[in-house]
């Protein structure tokens, strides 16, 4: 009988277990991912079993490494040796069933048999055992990462009584210590209210920009472009790591020079090796999106289709390049989708056309 863990489809359903099993050990699933996830397991008895197994072989590894002294590549190659190990045997056994040799007993036959047997189900179980361990380092990469899908958004509390408010599409990753409050903005937009510690600085890193804080409000917005830098409350230094020796947040009780002070009701635009001057900032309109508003002030049109696209599955997609500099201003519901396009159809220099896939703006033809 033919063992199921030389099947591709078997292997594959077990490599899909295994990325369901990483993606829930990282404890931040959206509603829309937890919905796949009960469809996948309802649509086959094998799903569930192959599922039940990869946890199985996680509830034999160590779950935590607070000393770091886990050698995740050591045991990802002891793992695989393993594998490579009962490659032959899994090959051999899979590909016919040979006959008694001469000389030699039915019951030594039936007894290399079933040694061969258990090199397969050994093979099979060092391979969850690859998968598992190697999804240990993953995880412990992504630990206290926190995201937000379309049009999703949610408040992070931190353990130190900071909160984190993200918008849609963003990701942020959170390293607490004694010394320091270290934060990644990964992708998008982030809204930080910080409790007041001043023997542990406040770090927000996105890309290479750096605001330090230590009791404040202040929100940072990371585009392809560049990072975008509002104070609502208090007073923080932002760096470009590009214009500074310093690649890394200054220690704490250190300097941050050289920097530049931002106090309540101001903003600043850090682009690689270039930081605009501090200008006084519309702070209802940065932080609009905490209310589900989209305020645009002679808003570029495709940072406005960048907007709109964080909400919405169906992308708003600028066809002709000329009209990416047209400036758009209004105030709009996040949620209401319809609201901008109708005022877009309604500009006569606009041509609106929309598929079932995406929303496209081209250059109405006059006759």
């Amino acid at each position: 009988m033919e063992n199921r863990a030389s099947h591709p489809r078997d292997r594959d359903i077990v490599a899909e277990a295994s990325a369901w099993f990483v993606e829930f050990r990282a404890g931040d699933v959206p509603a829309a991912t937890r919905a796949r996830f009960d469809e996948w397991l309802r649509r086959s008895p094998e799903h569930i079993q192959a599922y039940l197994e990869v946890s199985a072989a996680w509830s034999e590894l160590p779950t935590s490494d607070p000393e770091g002294r886990l050698d995740v590549a050591a045991l990802v190659a002891r793992a695989r040796a393993s594998v490579e190990d009962n490659v032959a045997h899994l090959g051999l056994l899979t590909a016919f069933t040979p006959p008694i040799p001469q000389g030699v007993s039915p019951a030594a036959h039936r007894g290399r048999k079933l040694s061969q047997t258990a090199g397969l189900w050994y093979g099979l179980a060092a391979s969850i055992l690859l998968t598992a361990i190697t999804s240990t380092a993953w995880l412990y990469a992504q630990r206290n990462v926190y995201t937000t899908d379309v049009g999703e958004q949610r408040t992070v509390p931190l353990a130190d009584g900071s909160t984190i408010e993200l918008n849609a599409l963003s990701r942020v990753r959170v390293r607490l210590s004694e010394d320091v409050r270290n934060i990644e903005l990964i992708q998008g937009q982030a809204l930080f209210h910080v409790a007041k510690d001043r023997t542990r600085p406040f770090i927000v890193q996105s890309g290479v920009t750096t605001v330090r804080a230590v009791g404040t409000q202040f929100d940072v917005y990371r585009k392809t472009s560049g990072t975008t830098v509002t104070v609502l409350e208090g007073e923080v230094a932002v760096l470009d790591a590009t214009l500074s020796e310093a690649t890394a947040p200054a220690p704490p009780g250190t300097s941050l020079a050289p920097a530049i002070l931002l106090g309540a009701g101001q903003q600043v635009t850090v682009t690689p090796h270039q930081v605009s001057k501090p200008k006084k900032a519309d702070t209802t309109a940065a932080t609009a999106w905490t209310q589900q508003r989209l305020i645009f002030d002679a808003t570029p049109l495709s940072d406005v289709a960048d907007e709109f696209n964080r909400y919405n599955t169906k992308k708003l997609l600028i066809a002709d390049t000329a009209l990416r500099s047209l400036g758009i201003s209004g105030v709009y519901s996040s949620a209401d989708p319809g609201a901008l396009i109708g005022f877009l159809r309604a500009q006569p220099n606009l041509q609106v056309t929309e598929t079932d896939r995406e929303i496209r703006v081209t250059r109405r033809e006059t006759h």
